[in-house]
């Protein structure tokens, strides 16, 4: 797609909108003078309509001198067509110049120079013409005509300013133009769209989406898992420190030596009947597991097992561990002093100190069964964070380049982002603290080029905006 350097007007019927909302055939009348009165200046300078759009002209010329000469004659030959008018049925146009870039490719306008002239048009005074700098520098000393410097211009949704020159008004009054209230309000979601089309996503494709998340979802239940075991591991016994169930009933069962005993006198009643009774073979071991290590969990809380206590003292406990014993004792750690003196009385059924962060970790993930649920949610929570995640690009051209602005503005003001910023030649819109919660959003990028706007966003987003612009069309 080649693009060219060329002169570009753009000319707009002043009140246009409300001549047509009070009265149709006076608006088409007028469209027929135009017509009639324009298109012979228009040959005769050497000028082509690219496009119509309703009241609105898109011409480009080869000559910048041409544009200019050919606006002015313009403006004489409507000013001599109003001249023995009323004010309500003359015709007034505002003119813009500028030289830029433009291609129309099967009814589409591209190039920022075709914006650039369409937002200068808006500029111009009721029967005056608006050009920037470029039109100005090429042919300010190439004709008679007198233009006033307005200056550096910010121009709506266009990233750099403008120098602005004016021609003012052909006509010596001022025109005010009335203001209909009722169409003010309507006027921003008045529009025609041309078509929509998806575009290729640069970025953040719901594959390459896909390809970051799953490992990183996967990473972050890990890291979570970890964490809240470093964090939330006790001193209590869990069911797989019990390493030797059958071993330690049948100490419980049958005490070997004091501190044996003194432990089993500790237990709750309906703990030991259990342990004594012939029917424990009958139970299932998770059962008989789960209540034993209930209890002596109980012992670990209450801290109830002391060094001191005379059955404890006759355990054959190594010097280094006696003299970790003794410091926790006089640091009231009575908790942890009464798990590790458990591991030495019941040494090779239960183990004598907590598990690591590290091992609780991995026991849990060698010992977890994935079932249908906890494997369906899973995945329902990953794939709802790709959508939310994954980009989408969409291209939405209308028929008539001015709606370009209005339609953008609003409807992202509706959904209420902030201002756009512009970086990189694209309008970045930064969501709001609701907007990120919602939707999980992150900025939408837009790109004006022509009578089209480039969409880029996250997927539930970019699906909102066009459902809004489709269902906002007329």
């Amino acid at each position: 797609m080649e693009r060219k350097l060329t002169t570009i007007m753009f000319t707009d019927i002043v009140g246009y909108s409300r001549i047509m909302s009070n009265n149709e055939g006076k608006g088409l009348e007028l469209l027929n003078y135009q017509d009639k009165l324009l298109q012979p200046v228009i040959e005769r300078f050497n000028g082509k309509i690219l496009k119509r759009m309703g009241d609105a002209l898109f011409l480009e010329f080869s000559s910048s001198l041409n544009a200019l000469e050919c606006s002015i004659e313009m403006q004489n030959v409507l000013k001599d067509f109003n001249e023995n008018r009323n004010v309500a049925n003359q015709l007034l146009l505002r003119i813009g110049l500028h030289i830029g870039d433009v291609i129309i490719r099967e009814g589409d306008l591209f190039g920022e120079g075709i914006n650039v002239a369409a937002r200068l048009e808006p500029l111009a005074d009721p029967g005056g013409i608006c050009m920037s700098q470029a039109v100005y520098d090429s042919v300010k000393i190439k004709s008679d005509f007198s233009a006033i410097r307005v200056g550096d211009v910010s121009l709506k949704n266009i990233i750099n300013k403008y120098t602005v020159y004016k021609i003012p008004s052909f006509y010596s009054r001022d025109y005010d133009e009335p203001y209909d209230q009722e169409l003010g309000d309507n006027f921003q979601i008045k529009y025609q769209i041309k078509d929509i089309t998806k575009l290729p996503v640069p970025s953040r494709s719901i594959i390459g989406t896909s390809l970051f998340m799953v490992p990183s979802y996967i990473a972050l239940i890990s890291l979570v898992a970890f964490v809240t075991f470093f964090f939330l591991r006790d001193n209590m016994i869990n069911k797989d420190e019990i390493i030797n169930l059958k071993q330690l009933i049948i100490n419980l069962k049958d005490p070997q030596n004091e501190s044996m005993v003194y432990v089993k006198e500790l237990l709750n009643y309906e703990t030991r009947a259990l342990i004594d009774s012939d029917v424990i073979k009958d139970i299932s071991k998770d059962s008989i597991r789960i209540t034993i290590q209930k209890d002596l969990n109980r012992l670990i809380s209450n801290g109830s097992i002391t060094y001191y206590n005379d059955a404890i003292k006759q355990l054959n406990i190594n010097k280094v561990l006696k003299h970790k014993i003794i410091e926790l004792e006089s640091k009231n750690n009575s908790s942890l002093v009464t798990r590790l003196l458990l591991g030495q009385i019941f040494y090779g059924s239960i183990k004598e100190s907590p598990l690591t962060a590290f091992e609780s970790f991995s026991d849990l993930i060698s010992s977890l069964k994935l079932d249908t649920n906890y494997i369906i949610f899973n995945m329902f929570i990953l794939i709802i964070s790709i959508y939310y995640m994954a980009f989408k690009a969409i291209r939405i051209s209308f028929n008539d380049i001015r709606d370009v602005d209005k339609v953008l503005e609003y409807f992202v003001d509706q959904m209420g982002f902030k201002s756009p910023l512009y970086v990189k030649k694209q309008l970045i819109f930064k969501p709001t603290l609701f907007q990120i919660i919602i939707w999980g959003s992150s900025s939408i990028k837009a790109r004006l080029d022509g009578n089209s706007i480039y969409l880029t966003g996250n997927i539930p987003i970019i699906k909102k905006l066009e459902k809004m612009f489709k269902s906002y069309e007329i």
